[in-house]
């Protein structure tokens, strides 16, 4: 990957390559940000993340959390593979960089390189339920998490979710979905799939609904627990860990990731009237 010199600090730059590591057709895009003159080597990264709009913020707060630091990186972007792929992707380090929900079982996995941040202040573990418009009356009678098992509705993740692992804990039943995620929506619709709504975090069910209309935003209810997305590394690039970590506590302390939520989520999040809502806690994920 060769990158051409520009004559302002930072840029961004949207080219097109194939890695030949990753053994796939998949196509990345990469940007770049060096400071003008320095000695400082830039952080190479080989970032996955789907292309549905949930990564933005994310890679936003990445990149602005290392400019702030004035560190150089060099982005490169690995798009729309299965989540469970990236992760194995991430221990075999044909990507070094990926973000998920933090569990124990990462962060001792030999093989990846855990970065110390709560990158959405608590925000991904906030749960409002995506619903078929037929059940809203059984939601609003919910006043407990007993209330909610007694409806016998399902919610469905992610085959391997740790958030799954939340709801088995808690007794309420579950589906896990091992074919790609934007197919379950229309499970959800039909009515017959033995899937019945989608815990969904707060920064993520306002823009869910708007492109799947067929589905509704429930609400009575918000559902949370203790949890939220981190950085992983490969454990090749280990050595990045204190860069990133360094780069994230200046975003936290300067307010620059609380801006960042707020441009990013603000709106959405007080559309959703969490306040008046009934609240039900969960335990955080099992070890």
């Amino acid at each position: 990957m060769f990158f051409m010199p520009r004559s302002i600090r930072f840029f961004a730059c949207l080219l097109c390559a194939s890695y030949p590591a990753l053994g796939t057709p998949e196509m990345a895009s990469s940007a770049s940000a060096s400071p003008p003159a320095s000695d400082v080597a830039p952080l190479e990264l080989r970032i996955a993340m789907l292309s549905d709009g949930h990564a933005t913020y994310f890679i936003r707060l990445l990149e602005e959390s290392l400019q702030l630091i004035h560190q150089p990186y060099h982005l490169h972007y690995v798009k729309d593979i299965p989540a469970r792929r990236m992760w194995w992707m991430l221990s075999n380090g044909d990507i070094n960089l990926f973000y998920g929900m933090r569990t124990q079982n990462k962060d001792s996995n030999a093989q990846i390189v855990p970065v110390r941040d709560a990158l959405t202040n608590g925000l991904i573990g906030q749960r409002v339920l995506l619903i078929r418009r037929v059940d809203t009356e059984v939601f609003a009678r919910v006043q407990s998490v007993g209330d909610l098992k007694s409806t016998r509705l399902i919610a469905g993740f992610g085959a391997g979710w740790s958030d799954a692992k939340v709801w088995q804990a808690a007794g309420l039943p579950l589906y896990e979905h091992a074919a790609p995620w934007a197919t379950i929506y229309a499970m959800v619709a039909a009515g017959n799939r033995h899937v019945d709504y989608l815990p969904r975090g707060v920064i993520e069910v306002l823009e869910e609904a708007r492109q799947h209309p067929e589905l509704a935003v429930e609400q009575h209810l918000l559902i949370d627990y203790p949890g939220d997305f981190g950085f992983y590394l490969a454990s090749s690039s280990a050595s990045y860990r204190p860069i990133i970590e360094r780069a994230l506590r200046a975003a936290d302390t300067t307010g620059l990731k609380a801006r960042l939520i707020d441009e990013a989520f603000g709106a959405d999040i007080k559309a959703l009237g969490l306040n008046r809502r009934v609240r039900l806690h969960l335990a955080p994920p099992p070890h």
